[in-house]
């Protein structure tokens, strides 16, 4: 979360402070990728009804299929079909529309069939058919969450890789329950508060815990007993766990927090076909000119299985490779006179360069207005940073904002609590009343994360994960007040 919006930060204020050389368009949809011969020479995207087009080079970055479930050309349905009938962890947006794209064009696709399912997706009691989940943290059960059946028993190694803990799952009764004892509870508290406050865990007694179950408190007993014995080396564990984490379980613990579990499909690991220099391949194993990819829309990089957190491989690591390689494309092509499109670009790229490292390539303009000529590139090292151009003073500032205020108003929580439905939303923060009914499809965390706070206040929740900048930044107009009688602690 950290990382994502600190990316967000940085690409905002270039696009603040340097126009010329980022453009965010929000809620456009690329549509196609255009070619000529083996070339990529732009995209088509539509915005506000309208087709517009790009010229250049594409680097993509559009994330899976792995909820891919509905479209008239699935990519599950066609790949995976068997994965259908399971929930998935990412948003309606994952339907590998980048991927489609380049399939159109001739692109090669590899390892489609190679679908991770997750094993701890977080089943909502109230809305349990629902086809998004929640992914628990596998911290769960790396700090000794214990999986029970229905019948309140252990069956399998609760650390074994995804993929076996998900095989396990399907072969035993559901429901499912993740299990956190009190000392387990204590470690995970930032988890347990999260989830708790999403309606999707429950902090109960053992007793409580083996009537909601239907096992009896000494079947439940016997399942913590035999659990800690093995932990403490007088047992050996049927299903060969070998690490073990907050015990002993014991029915008389002072608090558990429980959960339903369910497998959920979770990343993709087919995708387009790319070279180590993140080019994107064609049909014949070549590479197309102008056309990158990064990050789950690429296949071939993790294998069969992803192991937890080598995300960072596809989205950082080929995510600069792919950075990298774009620049070398874009330098190639005004240095050899190709592409006219790409000289008007360079002066963009130039601001990535090191005029005071030997070897790297200086660009000079050849007139505040034009774009550079072939003439205009020089590949002599320099150590003047004045070769190198800058954008001028009055596109370096950012551009005026109107100071966010806080409406006068006052609402009292009974009045908030009234506007609780999927279509009448509101939510306090902080003191802060917000009417989020339009912004629900705008939430990067999707739509149910708001719509569990319906009528409610938000603000451990959202203390938990933003800063209080984001609503003045991202959602100023939901504001419609103040709740009467608290104070306002949204700092501006």
């Amino acid at each position: 979360m950290a990382i994502t919006y600190a990316l967000m930060q940085r690409l905002e204020t270039l696009a603040e402070t340097e126009p010329h050389r980022v453009t965010i368009l929000k809620k456009a949809k690329v549509t196609k990728l255009n070619k000529s011969g083996n070339k990529i020479t732009g995209l088509d995207y539509e915005i506000d009804g309208k087709t517009q087009s790009l010229d250049g080079i594409v680097v993509l970055a559009t994330g899976g299929y792995a909820a891919d479930f509905f479209s008239d050309d699935s990519l599950l349905k066609q790949f995976k079909p068997e994965v259908l009938k399971l929930s998935s962890t990412n948003g309606t947006h994952a339907t590998g529309d980048g991927l489609k794209m380049v399939r159109a064009i001739g692109g090669n696709a590899i390892d489609m069939e190679k679908v991770q399912v997750h094993p701890t997706g977080l089943v909502d009691p109230k809305d349990p058919k629902n086809k998004w989940k929640f992914l628990a943290a596998e911290a769960l059960r790396g700090e000794g969450g214990l999986l029970l059946n229905a019948d309140g028993n252990r069956f399998c190694d609760e650390l074994g890789h995804r993929d076996y803990v998900s095989g396990e799952m399907f072969k035993t009764k559901f429901p499912i329950r993740l299990v956190l004892n009190s000392k387990a509870s204590k470690v995970l508290d930032f988890h347990t508060r999260h989830y708790s406050g999403r309606g999707l865990m429950k902090k109960m007694t053992g007793p409580e815990l083996a009537k909601e179950i239907g096992c009896g408190e000494a079947h439940l007993q016997k399942t913590f007993s035999e659990y800690s014995d093995i932990a403490a080396g007088k047992k050996k564990d049927p299903w060969g766990k070998k690490f073990f984490h907050n015990t002993p379980f014991d029915i008389k613990d002072e608090y558990f927090y429980v959960a339903l579990m369910e497998p959920v499909v979770h990343f993709t690991m087919g995708g387009i076909e790319i070279n180590d220099e993140a080019q994107v391949l064609n049909g014949e194993g070549k590479p197309f000119e102008g056309l990158f990819a990064c990050g789950e829309v690429a296949g071939g990089v993790h294998g069969a299985n992803r192991l937890g957190g080598s995300s960072l491989l596809g989205c950082v690591v080929y995510g600069r490779v792919a950075g990298d390689s774009a620049t070398k494309y874009l330098l190639q092509s005004v240095l050899s006179g190709t592409s006219s499109s790409a000289a008007q670009r360079l002066g963009q790229i130039s601001l990535h360069l090191d005029p005071s490292n030997p070897g790297r390539l200086v660009v000079d303009w050849a007139s505040a207005a034009g774009a550079p000529t072939q003439q205009s590139v020089s590949a002599q090292p320099s150590s003047s940073p004045s070769a190198v151009s800058t954008p001028s003073e009055a596109s370096a500032s950012k551009p005026d904002v109107k100071k966010f205020t806080i409406p006068d108003k006052e609402f009292t929580m009974e009045e908030v609590a009234k506007h609780n439905t999927k279509d009448d939303v509101w939510v306090v923060v902080k003191g802060v009343v917000m009417d989020l009914s339009g912004f629900l499809e705008d939430h990067p965390g999707g739509a149910n994360a708001i719509l569990n706070f319906k009528g409610r206040d938000a603000t451990e929740e959202f203390e938990m994960l933003h800063d209080d900048e984001v609503i003045p930044k991202y959602a100023p107009s939901t504001v419609i007040g103040r709740v009467k009688g608290q104070k306002v602690t949204l700092e501006l």
